[in-house]
C-alpha cells in the first residue's frame, strides 16, 4: 500500500492545498495521514460559537477530523505547538524527522517556500519538513512535494500577513505563486470533495461558505488541478508516474 504524509500549519491548510490530490490517492488506496502541528486556536471564528483558544482550537481539530473523514484519510494527527508561534518551538524538526521515519511515505507533502501566502507559521512548517527530510538518510526513498498556486492568487491574504513578515517583508509579493512547477494532478473527479473539505471547516468561514475565506474566484481557481513543485528541484519520472497512477 502507498503512503502519503501530508504536513499542515493549521486546520484547513489541507483543504486547499492538496485536498483533491488527497482525495485521489485515498481513493485509489492509499493509506493517507495528515500531521496538524498547531490547532488554529487564534482563528478567527464565524460561526457565533464560544470563543476563546480551547473552544477555538478544540472545534477546528474537530473540523480537521471531519475533512480527512471526507477525503479517505486517517483521522489527523496534532502536534499542538503554539498557533501563531510555531517557529518558536525548538524541538519541531526533530519531531517532523520521527513521524516521517515512522510512516515511510511514498510521498510527503507540505506548503513551499512562499508559505501560500507567506504566513510565519506556514514557512516554519516549510522549513521544518524539508530539514527533516534533507537531513534522512537517502535510502528512505520516496518524494517531498510543495503545492504551487498560481502567481499573485494569495496576494490578498499576503497583504493581510503583511504586519507579519518584517521589513522589507519576507517573502516578498513577488513570490507568492509561481507559473513553475513540475506536476500537476487533475482534481476534476473530486472537485466537489475538495469543496467539501473547504466547507468542513465551517467556523473558518464567513456566513459558512466555502469561497467566503478569500477574495471572489480564488476557491473556484483550485478545484480542477492540484500542482506541485518537487523539492529536489527537478521532475521524477517514477513520481509523476505515480501521481498518473492516481486519475479514476
Amino acid at each position: 500500500m502507498a503512503r502519503l504524509l501530508a504536513f499542515i500549519p493549521h486546520p484547513d491548510d489541507e483543504s486547499y492545498s492538496f485536498a483533491g490530490t488527497l482525495a485521489l490517492a485515498a481513493k485509489a488506496g492509499w493509506e493517507c495521514q495528515v500531521v496538524c502541528v498547531s490547532s488554529g486556536e487564534k482563528g478567527k471564528r464565524h460561526d457565533g460559537g464560544p470563543g476563546g483558544r480551547e473552544a477555538v482550537g478544540a472545534v477546528r481539530e474537530a473540523e480537521l477530523r471531519r475533512s480527512c473523514s471526507l477525503l479517505g484519510a486517517k483521522p489527523p494527527a496534532f502536534l499542538h505547538m503554539p498557533d501563531g508561534a510555531v517557529s518558536a518551538v525548538a524541538l519541531g524538526p526533530s519531531a517532523i524527522s520521527g513521524l516521517i521515519d515512522r510512516f515511510a511515505p511514498e510521498i510527503v507533502v507540505t506548503l513551499g517556500h512562499d508559505g501560500a501566502y507567506g504566513h510565519p507559521d506556514h514557512l516554519a512548517v516549510h522549513r521544518w519538513v524539508t530539514g527533516a527530510w534533507s537531513a534522512g538518510p537517502a535510502s528512505r526513498g520516496g518524494t517531498l512535494l510543495y503545492p504551487v498556486f498560481p502567481r499573485g492568487l494569495f496576494l490578498p491574504q499576503w497583504e493581510k500577513c503583511r504586519h507579519m513578515l518584517g521589513e522589507p517583508p519576507d517573502p516578498p509579493a513577488e513570490a507568492i505563486g509561481s507559473d513553475s512547477f513540475h506536476y500537476e494532478v487533475d482534481i476534476r473527479a473530486v472537485r466537489e470533495t475538495k469543496r467539501a473539505s473547504i466547507a468542513a471547516h465551517r467556523t473558518q468561514l464567513p456566513g459558512g461558505d466555502p469561497e467566503g475565506l478569500f477574495p471572489p474566484g480564488v476557491v473556484s481557481k483550485l478545484l480542477d488541478v492540484e500542482r506541485f513543485e518537487d523539492a529536489s528541484g527537478k521532475r521524477n519520472e517514477a513520481t509523476a508516474e505515480l501521481l498518473a497512477s492516481l486519475a479514476p
